[in-house]
């Protein structure tokens, strides 16, 4: 009876081990398809929206380095490989990462900084994805849309800043702002000692 189960395991074994017909070749063909349907989708999805900004903003993004060069690479789209499409999400990667360092001061608000490490973010994910053997296209569809909402978000928030800024203070706005500003008016002496 051990013998016939060792001979039933046995058999098993080896018609499991067995290919199933397929060569090294046929394989290496279906993936090249696999490889180039992948290409073809990402190609097709790649749609950059590049939002309209009006002259007042683009005055003040003018000499912004970080944001010029981010916008001149995010509008190029790369044509040849997957490979180039992975390169082109580090390189946006690491251009969103290095626009929180050169912030103008007119945009230097946590509005803008927060919407900056959202694109960020997204892009990273853009990045990671694109580092998969099988990329799930459905993904990277929907992060697609979401770099481009993004970037249409940082836009608009560059907009309301200024229009903001030249909105005119009301006669005593500005004393109103400072007696409800606790922490302005806090002085050293005031803070009690132990």
């Amino acid at each position: 009876m051990k013998y016939i189960y060792l001979a039933i395991i046995g058999l098993l074994l080896f018609s499991s081990c067995e290919e199933k017909g397929i060569t090294a070749e046929e394989q290496q063909k279906i993936l090249d398809k696999k490889r180039d349907s992948i290409f073809k989708t990402i190609d097709d999805q790649w749609i950059i929206q590049i939002p309209k900004i009006n002259q007042n903003v683009q005055n003040h993004l003018v000499n912004w380095k970080e944001w010029n060069d981010f916008e001149k690479e995010y509008r190029i789209k790369p044509v040849t490989s997957l490979s180039a499409f992975h390169k082109k999400a580090q390189r946006l990667s690491k251009l969103a990462s290095e626009m929180q360092n050169n912030i103008p001061e007119v945009y230097n608000k946590p509005d803008v900084k927060s919407r900056i490490d959202l694109l960020n973010t997204n892009i990273n994910s853009l990045e990671m994805l694109l580092e998969l053997d099988l990329i799930p296209a459905k993904e990277v569809k929907e992060l697609f849309a979401k770099i481009n909402k993004n970037y249409q978000s940082i836009a608009n928030q560059f907009d309301e800043i200024l229009v903001r800024k030249a909105i005119p203070m009301e006669v005593g706005e500005q004393d109103m702002i400072q007696s409800l500003d606790t922490i302005k008016r806090a002085t050293l002496d005031a803070i009690p000692k132990e």
